[in-house]
């Protein structure tokens, strides 16, 4: 079997280590296939580069589409790893070379601005997920309607990373968190949750990169927490990082649009007891009391960090329910093996030419719009204006526009992602200048001045 796989980035995100961890679990199953990687945008992580490497996988960076469609003829099966990229977007709305598609979705898909919109359902030939709830999005509903084959599966994470792990004795009770450190992934109100629990010696572990440990420190410090947190920075060695940790803290922002979670996989697999909030996508793999805690409010955070630091005994039945519960769920042999004889089933299609999806003649705003589905409504209204909606309704549309969430304003797939992809694009540009968005900006929408902090506009990668 040759697949080829479609990506839009290899930075060292969820999906790529995805990819790798599954490659790993086939080798040490005996699982044939020939795999190649097209990266359509840079840089590439050179770490993960030379991963990829090891594993035999073909790595091609930024593809001309002459050499795009000829690896395309040539695979038995092409795996498109689907979030909203520009790049890819642009790449699935020209015509491809016929073959057989098979789309991974890396991404929730209900938010923006990573939606999956229903001409997904259209242009694959199956649909594989990567999170349950899914299944109710357009692009899933369209797939079914069309009869094709639908499925959802976990992403792989590499659990090879925490053999051998052992906890360390230490002073005080430590809540983790691992993942990115930005207003795109974690909660708004995450040091002011953190510094309202109580316990004696508590103290809050984060490792991870991104652009938000300016912000998050600001925020620790204005609420007189700043020496109950450590900020570790990218972290490796999983087993140090888990070695001292009690509790997973993994509470997210509302929009948040990654999916299975992989801190939280390997988190569980440690035996670390999970708190997490209701709505988001990690709440879909935690059950409540007994494998972790899923907070129905927000608010309900603190009070469970706090009932868990005072209760050992606790923390210890919910660590070793979650940590079978993630041997059942995420083993990445099991999950390896049924990626596989997916992927086979689905080369063993017939070849058919493709409808591009639509817009490629369209300006690039036009094109954000359509990578939004059903989600663009304001900026619809936006772009067509007065005339045809009142003052009153454009008015509205701008104010949402100007007050978008991190995620929307500076996730990948949004705003300013778009607007530094095409920047020859006035309505993108006018669009990014007016969503000025700041993380404390958020805190202020909902609660009121606070002290001011600062955020980035560069896209990251999140560790899904």
């Amino acid at each position: 079997m040759r697949i080829l796989h479609l990506i839009p980035r290899f930075l060292g995100g969820g999906p790529e280590r995805a990819l790798l961890a599954m490659t790993e679990s086939w080798s040490r199953l005996a699982l044939k296939a020939e795999q190649e990687v097209a990266v359509l945008d840079g840089p590439l992580s050179l770490p993960l580069l030379l991963r990829a490497r090891r594993l035999g996988l073909k790595m091609t960076a930024k593809p001309t589409r002459d050499v795009l469609d000829a690896a395309i003829a040539q695979a038995d099966l092409v795996v498109v790893h689907f979030w909203n990229h520009p790049l890819l977007l642009e790449c699935l709305q020209r015509p491809l070379p016929a073959c057989r598609l098979l789309i991974w979705a890396k991404v929730a898909g209900f938010k923006a601005p990573q939606v999956l919109f229903a001409e997904l359902g259209e242009l694959a030939d199956a649909l594989l997920l990567t999170l349950p709830s899914s299944t109710r999005t357009p692009a899933a509903r369209r797939l079914a309607t069309l009869g094709k084959p639908l499925h959802c599966l976990p992403s792989l994470a590499d659990m090879t990373r925490l053999e051998g792990f052992q906890p360390r004795p230490h002073t005080g009770t430590r809540v983790g968190y691992l993942g990115m450190v930005s207003p795109v992934k974690l909660h708004p109100r995450f040091a002011e949750h953190c510094c309202a629990a109580q316990g004696d010696s508590l103290h809050f572990e984060i490792y991870g990169d991104g652009d938000g440990g300016s912000w998050l420190s600001q925020r620790f410090e204005a609420l007189g927490g700043s020496g109950r947190f450590s900020l570790h920075g990218h972290v490796e060695d999983l087993r140090a990082a888990f070695a001292e940790i009690d509790i997973f803290g993994y509470p997210l922002a509302p929009n948040a649009y990654a999916t299975s979670e992989k801190p939280l996989q390997e988190a569980m697999w440690a035996g670390l007891p999970p708190v997490v909030l209701a709505g988001t996508a990690a709440a879909e793999w935690v059950q409540d009391g007994h494998t972790g805690v899923v907070c129905a409010e927000e608010h309900d955070y603190a009070a469970a960090i706090t009932a868990l630091a005072a209760d050992p005994a606790l923390r210890l039945r919910l660590g070793r329910a979650a940590a079978t519960e993630a041997r059942h769920r995420f083993d990445p042999d099991r999950n390896g093996a049924r990626h596989h004889a997916l992927f086979q089933a689905v080369a063993a299609l017939p070849r058919r030419q493709h409808i591009p999806l639509p817009g490629l003649e369209d300006p690039a705003a036009q094109r954000f719009i359509r990578s939004l589905g059903d989600q663009a409504t304001e900026f619809r209204i936006c772009l067509e204006g007065a005339a045809r909606h009142g003052p009153h309704r454009l008015s509205e549309a701008r104010a949402f526009i100007t007050t978008a969430t991190a995620v929307l304003a500076h996730g990948e797939g949004g705003l300013h992602h778009y607007a530094k992809t095409y920047p020859r694009d006035g309505q993108l540009q006018r669009w990014a200048q007016w969503c000025s968005f700041t993380p404390q900006d958020e805190d202020d929408a909902e609660h009121g001045p606070t002290s001011p902090a600062g955020g980035g506009t560069r896209p990251a990668p999140s560790h899904r």
